[in-house]
């Protein structure tokens, strides 16, 4: 089902289907909730899966001038209590993974598990800044034959490509200080082969959290969770994860009897 809601200043659009506890996947930048159809019509027959577009991103509006990952990790904190989402487990790629980083710092309390995939902290000293210029410098060759598909999934293309270069190039990121204080449960989520955030940076973020586990897909680039040749794989991992860390089973547990 397709649906609009008012957040935050922003009208953002979500698909949700399924039922049971509630996950919500974020969008990579320069996407929309769309890109995650593989995965989630695989998870919709155990979870209730829900698919928001960014603010500025897909269908969704953006009164302001400006994107920041604070402004949109905000957003989804709004959209979690809007929709009277307890303890989602919240899973990005991507940008998806650095919204989800940002809303466990600044709003710890939101939710309940954490899923960060194809995202690192540091922007400064990780080579994420020189990724993100050749990226922009290169965007037609990076969308290759998908350009115009994907330039279809937004209604202002131009104006989120520029807010998206300011945000990315401005972006300083997170400290270690402030990523080993997060306490939510959190799977570390990372292709084999990711040329945008590499095995090494998803590996030092594995390191950096107090507790955390760590998935690696095999054979999959930045791009794959999105396609039908990983989505199988990289459903399981979440899956799992989820399932594991489903706070309605954890609230219906009976607390242990003292001796």
């Amino acid at each position: 089902m397709s649906a609009r809601i008012d957040v935050n200043g922003a009208t953002l659009a979500y698909d949700e289907r399924g039922s049971g506890a509630p996950l919500v996947l974020l969008h990579g930048g320069l996407s929309s909730g769309a890109v995650w159809e593989p995965v989630a019509t695989r998870l919709a027959g155990e979870f209730w899966v829900i698919t928001p577009d960014s603010r500025g991103h897909g269908s969704s509006t953006n009164s302001g001038a400006t994107l920041s990952y604070a402004l949109l990790a905000d957003d989804v904190a709004a959209f979690s209590c809007a929709l009277d989402l307890h303890k989602p487990v919240v899973a990005g790629w991507s940008d998806g993974g650095q919204i989800a980083m940002e809303l466990a710092v600044r709003r710890p309390e939101v939710a309940g598990a954490l899923i960060i995939g194809g995202a690192y902290p540091d922007f400064v000293h990780s080579g994420l800044h020189e990724a993100h210029r050749d990226l922009l410098a290169n965007l037609k060759v990076h969308l290759g034959d998908e350009a115009e598909e994907i330039k279809a999934l937004h209604d202002d293309w131009d104006e989120l490509v520029k807010q998206s270069a300011a945000m990315w190039l401005g972006y300083e990121g997170l400290s270690g200080e402030e990523i080993s204080k997060i306490t939510t449960p959190v799977l570390v989520l990372a292709g084999d082969r990711d040329e945008l955030v590499g095995l090494d940076l998803s590996i030092a973020l594995y390191r950096t959290f107090v507790e955390a586990e760590l998935a690696i897909c095999p054979a999959a680039s930045h791009e794959s969770p999105m396609t039908n040749e990983r989505a199988a794989v990289f459903a399981a991992l979440i899956g799992d994860f989820c399932r594991r860390h489903d706070t309605r089973q954890v609230a219906a547990d009976p607390a242990p009897e003292v001796a």
